[in-house]
């Protein structure tokens, strides 16, 4: 089975207020894929409208390019 690399985008959310001075972060509490979506235009404008939402809250969005890893025709299976 041929797999599908097709780019997208994720939307990233760093909740800062998490993060203390002098101790270690556990980043999976302080790091939340938020969404992922299918162009790079989409994506700037979520996180410009996440940012302008959230920002006062102590959270960072940002983009960030990555892979679907799928097969190419679809298994139809729910994971």
């Amino acid at each position: 089975m041929t797999m599908d690399r097709r780019p997208c985008f994720a939307v990233v959310r760093i909740d800062l207020f998490l993060l203390r001075e002098g101790t270690t972060p556990d980043w999976r509490s302080i790091v939340t894929v938020k969404a992922v979506l299918e162009t790079q235009a989409q994506a700037e404008s979520e996180v410009a409208r996440l940012n302008q939402l959230n920002g006062e809250k102590g959270c960072m969005y940002f983009w960030e390019t990555t892979r679907f890893l799928g097969s190419a025709a679809g298994s139809g299976e729910a994971g």
